[in-house]
């Protein structure tokens, strides 16, 4: 399955094997470390610009997993609870802050979704997932 990984206003890299999205990834990192603080990818299937996950990474301690799908949700890892305060994340147009109860996850979890995702094409097992109203997603 192919996949492309967006981040930022118009950057896109072509995403088939698990090893191509950990090096997207670090290449990101790498990029955003001057920016604005944590920041928003999509992992959409190639050709499309339905479903997928969104990420929210780049702080130290705690991301975001959001599924793209129509009965997606923010995802929790289990034991990991809220943040104590909003997180900001940059979404390409504009730095938005995530509530605490969707950034339940650590930075090494939502990495590992991204991953398992990737190797599978489906929702990632190692996080549990929270059905949202539309109204209520953050999407760039």
């Amino acid at each position: 399955m192919r996949f492309t990984l967006y981040w930022s206003l118009d950057d896109t890299a072509r995403i088939t094997t698990v090893e191509d999205l950990d090096i997207a990834l670090t290449l990101v990192a790498r990029s955003r470390r001057r920016a604005r603080g944590p920041y928003v990818v999509d992992l959409l299937p190639a050709g499309t610009r339905e479903g997928g996950l969104q990420l929210g990474i780049g702080h130290p301690e705690r991301a975001f997993v959001l599924d793209l799908h129509p009965s997606g949700g923010y995802a929790t890892e289990s034991g990991v609870p809220a943040w104590p305060e909003p997180i900001a994340f940059d979404c390409g147009r504009e730095v938005v802050e995530f509530k605490p109860e969707w950034t339940r996850v650590t930075a090494r979890a939502a990495i590992e979704a991204a991953r398992r995702y990737v190797h599978t094409g489906a929702r990632p097992r190692n996080l549990r997932f929270t059905q949202i109203a539309v109204a209520d997603r953050v999407r760039d």
